[in-house]
């Protein structure tokens, strides 16, 4: 029943078309043509296709096929934007070696949409007769903002969702959340020779780095979960001064803060500003500011929900379920925080965000089998 010559033709085309967010990419063409192409799949195999338009070459794509009673609505999510390809040899060249396709957005995930436009393939030509409606939507962003999550949920009620990131086949029952916070000492500008009147923003960034490497072992040798592991804090930007011979009059860090369930964004912000007032009592010529630039909180789905029994039982024939968590952020927690109760499944592969990044085709294949059953058992 399945196609998978359908699904692997797909799923190259799919990886054929850079699709890279033009906000990690300068110039990058974003999601429009992908969207048209799995608009044109969909609406050939009659569901009612809908393209919404977020700006200029953003899209967010909604399908939906409506169930022929009361039964329970179903969303498949999947996102359709990629992380850049610097460094990578051949990023589109969807090559297929030893039962894996390489490329980028393979895994991440190109291979979860294959097996999504699989699915709808073998609804429609069957006409598989579904009480609740099924949702297939397919977003802009996810890899930057969010922005088409965001956009999605202001018009989108389900049941349950599937939200389909790699997990290789594992049931991944949530992830942890971030906060970003952009810290800046303040300096005071002045001839490099004249150090009596200079103040070095830098040198006092120095002080806030230590604490904050403190604050990182800290925070990961406590507090430990079950499926997300541990809290983490790390800086992936510092920018300071103007020139040599200069004293710097300010200097700028990005602090990246990863959470776990139970953990609040007034909670985490207070800790930093705790540390920063800390610093301003041990030295008084010490000044900073904090900012919260991005928040996203964390988000668990409960093990004895029922959209993840179902899953549970449609994975069975395939493998073993395995539950795990991701240790990153994912569009779910935007899902789950809407009040609509959110698992995640994928297929199998490897090098996400890597310079060579590929999927194993028969998890795809598998992955399109998992999404049928679970659909057709959850939409009663």
């Amino acid at each position: 029943m399945i196609d998978e010559a359908f699904i692997t033709k797909t799923l190259a085309d799919l990886v054929k078309i850079n699709s890279v967010n033009p906000a990690l990419e300068k110039g990058a063409p974003g999601e429009a043509e992908i969207g048209t192409y799995i608009f044109n799949i969909l609406s050939s195999l009659n569901f009612e296709c809908t393209i919404n338009t977020i700006s200029p070459g953003r899209v967010n794509l909604v399908a939906k096929r409506r169930g022929s009673g009361n039964g329970q609505s179903l969303m498949l999510n999947a996102h359709m934007d990629t992380v850049g390809v610097e460094g990578m040899a051949n990023p589109f060249g969807s090559v297929i070696r030893d039962g894996k396709l390489y490329g980028r957005g393979a895994y991440d995930m190109k291979g979860s949409i294959a097996a999504i436009l699989g699915m709808a393939k073998i609804v429609s030509e069957n006409n598989i007769n579904l009480s609740g409606d099924l949702i297939l939507t397919f977003v802009a962003d996810e890899e930057h903002e969010s922005l088409g999550a965001f956009e999605l949920i202001k018009n989108i009620k389900a049941d349950a969702c599937i939200v389909t990131e790699p997990t290789d086949l594992k049931i991944c029952l949530g992830h942890r959340g971030f906060g970003v916070y952009e810290i800046t000492t303040e300096g005071k500008v002045a001839h490099g020779g004249l150090h009596r009147e200079g103040v070095d923003a830098n040198l006092k960034m120095g002080l806030v780095l230590n604490e904050l490497n403190q604050l990182s072992k800290q925070l990961s040798s406590e507090n430990t979960h079950p499926l997300f592991g541990e809290r983490s804090l790390h800086v992936p930007l510092i920018n300071g001064g103007q020139s040599l011979f200069i004293y710097a009059g300010a200097c700028t860090a990005h602090v990246e803060r990863r959470t776990l369930p139970g953990e609040t964004q007034v909670e985490v912000f207070e800790e930093l500003q705790n540390m920063l007032r800390q610093l301003n009592k041990q030295d008084k010529s010490f000044k900073a500011t904090l900012k919260q630039k991005i928040w996203r909180d964390p988000y668990e789905i409960k093990r004895e929900s029922k959209i993840v029994d179902v899953l549970n039982k449609s994975v069975l024939p395939y493998c073993a379920p395995e539950y795990i968590g991701h240790t990153w952020w994912e569009d779910s927690g935007i899902f789950g925080a809407a009040g609509i109760p959110t698992v995640i499944i994928g297929p199998k592969g490897g090098g996400i965000h890597q310079h060579e990044e590929w999927v194993d085709l028969e998890s795809v294949y598998n992955l399109t089998g998992i999404l049928l059953k679970t659909a057709t058992n959850f939409c009663q």
